[in-house]
C-alpha cells in the first residue's frame, strides 16, 4: 500500500499537482481544490484501506479538468465524482499491471487495491477491455 501512495503521489507531483498530506478527524474529507492545483489529503480516513483509491480520486478531478473544489464523499453524486472514480480506477489498474499483478478475478484485483466494491461493475469491464494484459 505505501509504494502505491508513493507512485500516486509521485504521478501528482510529475503532473504539476500539489499534494498536502493531514492529519485531522475521521469526518474530515480529503479535496480536491483545482484552480490551486493542489490535493489535501486526510490520511486519517475512516476507511484507510481505500487511501489510495482516495489520492487517485483528487488527483482525477485536477487532471479531468474540473473547475470547483471536490470533497471526496465516497459515492459519485454526480458526473464530475463518478470521473474522477474512474480515472482512480484506471490508474490504480495501470499501476498494478505495471507490477506485474496477476488477479484471476476484478473481485480480488479491487479488494487487493483498496478500491470501494461501487466500482466491482467498472473494474470488471476494465478486466474485459484489457484481458490481453496478465490479469
Amino acid at each position: 500500500m505505501d509504494e502505491l501512495i508513493t507512485y500516486l503521489l509521485h504521478f501528482a507531483f510529475d503532473k504539476g499537482v500539489s499534494c498536502a498530506l493531514i492529519w485531522k478527524n475521521k469526518d474530515y474529507q480529503s479535496v480536491a481544490l483545482p484552480k490551486e492545483k493542489l490535493i489535501v489529503i486526510n490520511q486519517n480516513c475512516r476507511n484507510k484501506q481505500e487511501l489510495p483509491f482516495i489520492i487517485g480520486h483528487e488527483i482525477g478531478h485536477i487532471m479531468n479538468g474540473d473547475a470547483n473544489a471536490a470533497f471526496y464523499c465516497g459515492k459519485p453524486i454526480n458526473s464530475e465524482e463518478r470521473l474522477a472514480d474512474l480515472y482512480s480506477l484506471n490508474l490504480i489498474f495501470d499501476y498494478a499491471s505495471n507490477q506485474f499483478d496477476v488477479f484471476e478475478e476484478p473481485i480480488q484485483f479491487i479488494y487487493e487495491y483498496g478500491i470501494p466494491i461501487r466500482m466491482l461493475d467498472d473494474a470488471t469491464k476494465l478486466y474485459k477491455k484489457k484481458s490481453n494484459l496478465c490479469f
